[in-house]
Order: C-alpha cells, then sequence, then structure tokens
C-alpha cells in the first residue's frame, strides 16, 4: 500500500510529492532562464517574443506557490490532488498578480539607468581589449554600452553589457578576459555579456541641415555569464 496509515486512513504522499516537484521545477526553469540568457537568444531569434523576461518569473512564482500550498495542505489534511488544487489556486493565483504587478512596476523603476555606479569600470575594462571597433552612434567612443537589469523571480541585478561588431572568436576571448579581471578585482555585480554581430545605426541629414540617428535591430551572436 502506498502511504502511511495515519486515524485508520491512508494518507497519499502524492500532493507533498507533486508540491515538492512543483516547487524545484520553479527554481530550477528560474535560474535556467535568468543565468544562461537563453531568453535574449530567443528574443533575437527569427521569431522573437518580447517581454519573455518579464513573464517567467510570475510563472516560476506561480509554480513554486502551488508547490508550497501542495505540500502544506498534504501535510495537514487528506483530500484528494484536485481539491489541494482548487483550494491552492484560490490563494496562489492572487498572489501571483500581485507579484507580477511588483515585479513589472520595480523593473520599470530599476532597469536600465547605471543604478549600481560599475558600468563606467566594465565599459574601460571590455574597450581596453583594443578588439571592439569605433562606435557609430557615438563617434569616438568604443561600440559598448552597458545598463543595469534586475532579473528572475528575486530580481537579481545585472551589469547588461553589449558589444557590436566583435564577430572573432579570438577577438570576442579578449573582451571577455579583460572583463574577468576586472570582476576578479572589483568584485561587481554579476554580468551578462552580450556579443551582437554589428552596430545597426545610420544617420541622414535632414532639409534643414540637422542630422537623425536611428537604429535598427542587431543580431546577437554569444550571451556570456561572468560572475
Amino acid at each position: 500500500m502506498n502511504g502511511e496509515i495515519t486515524n485508520g486512513k491512508p494518507r497519499s504522499s502524492n500532493p507533498i510529492i507533486i508540491g515538492l516537484l512543483l516547487l524545484a521545477s520553479g527554481l530550477a526553469f528560474n535560474f535556467l532562464f535568468e543565468r544562461n540568457g537563453i531568453l535574449k537568444v530567443w528574443e533575437n531569434s527569427p521569431y522573437p517574443v518580447s517581454a519573455l523576461d518579464g513573464i517567467y518569473p510570475p510563472a516560476c512564482v506561480f509554480l513554486s506557490l502551488t508547490g508550497i500550498a501542495l505540500v502544506v495542505g498534504g501535510a495537514m489534511s487528506h483530500a484528494a490532488i484536485r481539491r489541494l488544487l482548487r483550494q491552492a489556486f484560490v490563494i496562489v493565483i492572487p498572489l501571483t498578480v500581485l507579484y507580477a504587478l511588483f515585479n513589472i512596476g520595480l523593473q520599470f523603476v530599476s532597469t536600465g539607468a547605471d543604478r549600481l555606479g560599475e558600468c563606467p569600470g566594465l565599459d574601460q575594462a571590455a574597450s581596453s581589449s583594443n578588439v571592439i571597433p569605433e562606435s557609430v552612434r557615438r563617434p569616438g567612443h568604443s561600440a559598448v554600452g552597458c545598463e543595469v537589469e534586475r532579473r528572475g523571480i528575486f530580481l537579481s541585478y545585472y551589469n547588461y553589457i553589449w558589444v557590436y561588431g566583435v564577430t572573432d572568436a579570438a577577438a570576442q576571448q579578449l573582451v571577455l578576459d579583460g572583463i574577468a579581471e576586472h570582476f576578479r578585482q572589483a568584485h561587481p555585480h554579476p554580468v551578462q555579456l552580450m556579443f551582437y554581430d554589428k552596430e545597426n545605426w545610420s544617420v541622414r541629414q535632414l532639409k534643414n541641415g540637422a542630422t537623425l540617428g536611428t537604429g535598427g535591430p542587431s543580431k546577437l551572436i554569444r550571451v556570456v555569464n561572468i560572475g
């Protein structure tokens, strides 16, 4: 017989096992998407879906909270798994919606600017490789940029760095070595480094003599995590 006897009735361990699996799945998917840049590659694919980074944290929270609810419910009652799920959803769905709103709001406030003050050092570390071409958008500077992102269900800080025009693997390694050395010395927050094929930026002159710059999508060719 599966399960244990409690007050003369068999208690199924299925809700607890399923709950633990859901909890582990939510945390595992969060780690996979947050740390490995899979969605960044997808967003630059022929079939992009924008805002994926805003979708997976609530989904992972939903899985994890459902798992916790099943573990607690399975440990405290003898209800069937379907009944426990219905009871769990009454609590989990509103909490997930509240978390999604909180996540979106915090992303809007925190993402973009260099709020950690670590970007100048990282930019310099990347440019010191002397393999990054000059920026078309910012003449006189290397084609590298940096901003801060908050990712995952725990809204962890990441320095998001993009490098344009470095397509050779050996040249990319020089950029990586420079950033990795700076990381070892300065201990900044984790870095997600994105290599793009080129800086898609064009400048045209208007009839009044002013110039207007416009940018387009670039092809993502490599994603590397440091830290």
